[in-house]
């Protein structure tokens, strides 16, 4: 409590919290909830809560803001994101007969903080934001100054604000013989899942 007032009233303190917070509290490897060997670290990086934050190998996060109160982040391997990534894992509550600012993490209702999952293979542009709840497909490209609200298929190039699909990066044939490389036969995606996959996005995107 004495620290939070200080903070409040004393721009040079508060300077020096925020500086150390930034380019070395968050960096501490212990703290996270999992994060592999080969995974790159470079401040500033803001995390509010560690512990929620899993890295699972070849990432790498630089000059990121990592808001997971309540909710999980998840990275798998073999992805990562360009400077000024941002992720929030949840949303201001709104309950009737109060101010928004004066509702605690722990008055919330349930269903306001939900995981942000990145899957494998991914490339995350400059100054994107990943908002709560979505799940960014495997070998998917998200394009620099996106705002990603909702899910992105597997294998599509999705930009803009809100974010929506442009067009899959590959031929449904590319992605057979990349996935028919680097994975194993029982994760690979089939030829039905991604013809499938290509009409439901032709909803939503010319492709």
């Amino acid at each position: 409590m004495w620290l939070n007032s200080i903070l409040r009233t004393n721009r040079f303190v508060r300077g020096i919290y925020f500086l150390y917070r930034d380019y070395f509290g968050c960096c501490k490897r212990s703290r996270f909830g999992y994060i592999a060997d080969d995974v790159i670290l470079m401040p500033p990086l803001r995390i509010d809560n560690p512990k929620n934050v899993f890295l699972y190998g070849d990432n790498g996060l630089r000059n990121a803001d990592i808001m997971v109160k309540n909710a999980r982040f998840i990275m798998k391997q073999h992805s990562g994101a360009a400077e000024g990534l941002r992720v929030t894992t949840g949303n201001h509550a709104m309950i009737v007969g109060r101010f928004y600012r004066t509702i605690t993490e722990e008055e919330k209702p349930k269903g306001y903080d939900k995981d942000v999952i990145v899957e494998s293979d991914v490339w995350i542009g400059r100054n994107v934001t990943l908002l709560s709840g979505i799940t960014i497909g495997r070998g998917a490209i998200i394009g620099a100054g996106a705002v990603v609200n909702k899910d992105v298929p597997p294998y599509c190039i999705t930009g803009g604000v809100p974010a929506k699909p442009i067009k899959f990066k590959w031929t449904i044939d590319q992605i057979l013989e990349h996935e028919a490389t680097l994975y194993p036969e029982e994760e690979r995606f089939t030829r039905e899942q991604l013809e499938r996959l290509f009409t439901e996005t032709k909803t939503r995107c010319k492709v």
